[in-house]
């Protein structure tokens, strides 16, 4: 069924509304798939940049943390006149040092992955 406007040229059918509006429906959404992807990518290279910084934080901190820690196995000497015993004592301690905060690490992770509220006790 087509009506004609005041000028005489007929007015596009139903058929052809809705051919165009899929049509437009098709054109956005394409838009908004390129939209999102470029939006990714960029959320990715800054994400990337940001990660390249905590490393290199990391690595500087860990040079100077090696220094702290031969600093110690020097300041020892008076006490403790055996290199080797130093080094052990040492290396012990920082190993007691790590696995707790890996022990606080994991347990806060594990808590984090399953949010339940404090009180709920779960059937095992």
């Amino acid at each position: 069924m087509e009506t004609r406007p005041d000028n005489g040229e007929p007015t596009s059918s139903l058929g052809d509304v809705m051919r165009r509006i899929g049509d437009d429906v098709k054109t956005i959404a394409g838009d908004e798939l390129q939209l999102a992807k470029m939006e990714f990518i960029r959320a990715i290279k800054v994400a990337a940049g940001d990660a390249a910084g905590v490393v290199l934080g990391g690595i500087v901190a860990l040079i100077g943390f090696a220094m702290l820690c031969v600093t110690a196995v020097v300041a020892l000497a008076p006490v403790i006149p055996q290199l080797w015993l130093r080094m052990i004592i040492m290396a012990a301690f920082y190993l007691v040092v790590g696995g707790a905060v890996v022990r606080l690490c994991v347990k806060k992770l594990l808590g984090d992955a399953n949010p339940a509220p404090e009180g709920v006790h779960h059937a095992k």
